[in-house]
C-alpha cells in the first residue's frame, strides 16, 4: 500500500470517528456520542404538523395525530415539519457557533440526529424527491462565507440519497428576524424568494432553525404556486 493510500485511509478513519461536538471527549462515529444524543434528542409531545411543543390543554387529537391549536385553526402551507431537537441549551449555542463562529462540525452532528428523526417519521410515507436549502441573500452569503442550510442539505443528501436542489434563491435582503413579531416577519419576507427552475411534486425545505415558521411558510407558498404538490420542512431545531 502506498504512502498516499495510507494517508487517505487515516483521513477517512478520522472523519468516521471523531470527538463528540458537544462534550468533546467520547469518540463518536457521527460527531455526537450516545450520552449527548440521549440528552438533546427528546422533544416531548409535539404537534404532528409544525412540531411545536404541546400539552393536554393546547392540542386536539385528529386522525391519531396530535395537532396544536394553531395548526387546527390556521394550518401552515407545508404538510409536515420534522426537527432534530428543540432550540434550547446546548443546541441554541451550538447553532449560534455554527453560523457565526464557523463551527461547521455541529452541522454534521446535528444532521445525524435529524436523519434519525426523518427515518422514523417516514416509515409509511415516501421521501421527498428533492432537498431545497433555504437560501441566504447573496450579500449575507458573502459576509458569512457559507449557507448553513446548504451544508445541512448536503449532509442529508449524502446520508439518504435525496438530491439537493438550489432552484430557490433569495432576492430580497431581509433584516434579521430576531425580536420581530410574526406579522413583522411575514411583512419582511414578502416577495423575498424566487424560483429559478421547476421542482418535483414533493420536496423538503431544509433550514437550521424554525421559530414562528414565517420563513419556511413563505418559501412553501412560492413552491406550491409553481406546481409543487407537497412541501415538508426539515430543520435541526424548532423553538
Amino acid at each position: 500500500m502506498s504512502f498516499f493510500d495510507n494517508l487517505r485511509r487515516a483521513a477517512e478513519n478520522t472523519l468516521q470517528s471523531s470527538n463528540c461536538s458537544f462534550c468533546g471527549l467520547a469518540q463518536a462515529d457521527l460527531g455526537i456520542c450516545e450520552p449527548c444524543l440521549t440528552s438533546i434528542e427528546p422533544m416531548g409531545s409535539t404537534c404532528g404538523i409544525c412540531a411545536s411543543a404541546i400539552n393536554d390543554a393546547t392540542h386536539e387529537q385528529l386522525n391519531d395525530s396530535l395537532q396544536c391549536g394553531e395548526c387546527v385553526t390556521n394550518p401552515p402551507l407545508y404538510t409536515k415539519l420534522v426537527a432534530a431537537t428543540r432550540y434550547q441549551f446546548p443546541v441554541d449555542k451550538a447553532l449560534s457557533d455554527l453560523k457565526f463562529n464557523k463551527q461547521l462540525h455541529y452541522a454534521r452532528s446535528l444532521t445525524s440526529v435529524l436523519e434519525r428523526r426523518i427515518r422514523l417519521s417516514y416509515e409509511e410515507t415516501p421521501y421527498p424527491k428533492a432537498l431545497i436549502p433555504i437560501p441566504l441573500h447573496p450579500k449575507r452569503l458573502n459576509e458569512r462565507g457559507f449557507n448553513q442550510s446548504d451544508i445541512i442539505a448536503k449532509h442529508l443528501s449524502n446520508a439518504m440519497g435525496i438530491p439537493p436542489n438550489k432552484a430557490l434563491s433569495r432576492v430580497k435582503d431581509t433584516p434579521h428576524q430576531v425580536g420581530l413579531s410574526e406579522k413583522q416577519r411575514r411583512q419582511n419576507l414578502k416577495d423575498a424568494f424566487q424560483l429559478e427552475e421547476g421542482l418535483p411534486k414533493h420536496i423538503a425545505l431544509v433550514d437550521d432553525v424554525v421559530t414562528t415558521g414565517s420563513t419556511v411558510n413563505e418559501a412553501a407558498k412560492l413552491c406550491l404556486s409553481a406546481g409543487v404538490e407537497r412541501v415538508d420542512i426539515w430543520c435541526l431545531a424548532k423553538t
